[in-house]
């Protein structure tokens, strides 16, 4: 762990510390640091880059940035030093020790800053961006903080806890005008550009309807064999120093004397507990849910209503405690339905008067008229034409392009917060035990279910707070 000296010849840790001793977490995690127009590099100037987050999704992104030769990895950071169990085999080691030899084996040297508290790396004023690949309930003050300080955020999806959470970092996003790309990739892969396409200039016929394959299951991952052990246990050395299990916890509420859990503490398992994350249907939602937001041209609103709810879910079962199977329609205004299920193929399947049309992960099925459809030359001036990555590049290069530009990325915080939100309501409705659930997208409220309206504020805990 880097323990640079400050210019009272006191480390930069024991610095930190002491202020958070000093002040409760609760001002720590408030602090500003910026001021001003956001610092753009020069077109000559590389983009210092510090990823947050060391894991599964941390190593993929930092690898998309690495490529990139626009860009400086500088600093790595993550609560955990080393341990096993990531990716979804669990074959992989990850950390933040892991993390600097990634980076420094790519660049051939060992300048790569390795730390364990984030703060010190919103403290760097060198760091101009940062990559936010943490567990979902960090999300939010992380990013928030991150903008304060002035770094431009990639913010892994699903990018908030609840959608008090999303409403906080869409205004932040906007007050400070710092670039931001959630993970929502999708939007730079062309089989999905080419699909939103397609059904929004009407060339599979009057589309009213379609359907949504996400993924079920509340505990293990992916059908891979895992550790869903309910024991409490105290918490792995890999959290070092001791104090870095707090760290990795942060706003989540802790569990009696602090426990660890397997099920839902080991690495990929987090999400799902609601204290730290939402489950498959926030998961594959924020994908998926983003497409249907997409092609329908409601970015910056929403549905309407959620309904016909099916779910399996426990309530008394805290542990586990989202749905493994579950069923939704989401309802739009101009009376467009869309059927969520985890026992669909993965994927999005549109209803048009012409045909339907599916699309998946390097999948795009269309109608027999449309085979041969090409973009470059059949997509017309009157059609509409989607968001495309400068050059066609990959989700990480079209955020490092705005943020030398100044420009939109392709899900922008405002745009992903709209798409997360649709997830949110389907999991209140789980937790209400509801089968539906009216929602104003105007003013962004449940306006008959004032229960719902406080299941849609996060609550932070150890002094955490936005």
């Amino acid at each position: 762990m880097s323990d640079t000296k400050t210019t009272s010849g006191v480390s930069r840790r024991s610095f930190l510390k002491a202020s958070a001793l000093a002040l409760p977490l609760i001002n720590a995690g408030c602090r500003s640091f910026f001021t001003g127009a956001p610092r753009r590099p020069a077109p000559s100037a590389r983009v210092n880059l510090a990823v947050i987050g060391c894991g599964t999704q941390g190593f993929a992104n930092m690898g998309g940035f690495l490529q990139d030769k626009r860009v400086q990895v500088t600093t790595v950071c993550d609560p955990v030093l080393s341990a096993g169990k990531y990716s979804y085999k669990s074959e992989k080691t990850c950390g933040r020790q892991p993390a600097k030899k990634f980076v420094d084996d790519y660049y051939k040297n060992t300048d790569c800053r390795m730390v364990a508290d984030f703060r010190e790396v919103l403290d760097d004023p060198t760091i101009d961006a940062v990559l936010i690949a943490t567990p979902d309930h960090w999300h939010a003050i992380q990013s928030v903080m991150a903008m304060k300080a002035g770094k431009h955020v990639y913010c892994q999806k699903p990018m908030s806890l609840g959608i008090s959470e999303g409403k906080e970092m869409a205004r932040v996003a906007k007050e400070t005008g710092m670039t931001f790309q959630v993970g929502s990739q999708q939007r730079s892969a062309s089989e999905f550009r080419v699909a939103a396409e397609l059904v929004a200039s009407g060339y599979i016929g009057e589309c009213t309807s379609c359907e949504i394959g996400l993924p079920g299951g509340n505990k293990g991952m992916y059908g891979h064999e895992k550790s869903i052990g309910r024991d409490p246990w105290p918490a792995p050395d890999y959290f070092t120093p001791k104090d870095m299990w707090d760290m990795w916890q942060g706003p989540a509420q802790h569990w009696e004397n602090n426990a660890f859990i397997q099920g839902i503490h080991d690495p990929m398992c987090w999400r799902w507990n609601s204290r730290t994350g939402g489950g498959m249907i926030t998961d594959w939602g924020a994908h998926h849910l983003d497409i249907l937001q997409w092609t329908l041209g409601m970015d910056e609103s929403g549905p309407v209503a959620i309904e016909n709810m099916e779910h399996d879910r426990d309530p008394n079962d805290r542990i586990f405690d989202w749905a493994a199977n579950y069923s939704f329609d989401v309802v739009y205004a101009n009376g467009f339905r869309a059927h969520v299920t985890n026992k669909l193929p993965n994927g999005l399947k549109f209803h048009g008067k012409k045909g339907d049309l599916f699309v998946a992960r390097r999948k795009l099925e269309r109608p027999d008229f449309l085979r041969k459809w090409n973009e470059k030359k059949d997509l017309k001036e009157g059609d509409v034409h989607l968001y495309r990555p400068k050059g066609g590049g990959s989700h990480e290069m079209d955020f490092i392009d705005a943020v030398y530009s100044g420009g939109r990325t392709a899900c922008p915080c405002s745009v992903g917060h709209r798409s997360i939100t649709i997830a949110h309501i389907a999991n209140i409705c789980e937790r209400l035990g509801v089968k539906s659930l009216t929602w104003d997208p105007a003013s962004e409220r449940f306006p008959d279910n004032e229960d719902a309206n406080r299941l849609a504020v996060v609550p932070h805990h150890n002094g955490w707070t936005l």
